[in-house]
């Protein structure tokens, strides 16, 4: 299995903080790998002189397992607050006129 390196120059973090930086990095895109379903063996962060903060994923497989995702499109709202107006035309009940019963009265008296 293919090993995965990520080095970064951090040069604006103090060097007292980079010990914990470089182990929040692991923990971060360990994570991560388990999120989208990519196991691996390890992991090890550490940091190099010159401010390189480095960490090694051994054992991260070449290829993800396929996933199947089904998309569905949008719910359509279906008449308690769109004014009365549902995919049949206006409500059959006029006389409950909700919020909406000033826009209601401008289209039906511009017809």
């Amino acid at each position: 299995m293919p090993d995965l390196l990520l080095e970064f120059l951090s040069e604006e973090i103090p060097a007292r903080m980079q010990a914990r930086a470089a182990e929040d990095l692991r923990k971060l895109v360990t994570d991560r790998l388990v999120a989208a379903g990519l196991a691996y063996e390890g992991a090890q962060g550490f940091r190099r002189r010159r401010s390189v903060l480095t960490l090694s994923v051994h054992g991260v497989p070449a290829r993800q397992p396929d996933i199947k995702e089904v998309k569905r499109p949008p719910r359509r709202r279906t008449g308690k607050r769109d004014c009365g107006i549902s995919e049949g035309g206006w409500a059959s009940n006029r006389s409950k006129m909700p919020r909406c019963s000033r826009i209601r009265k401008a289209i039906s008296t511009s017809r």
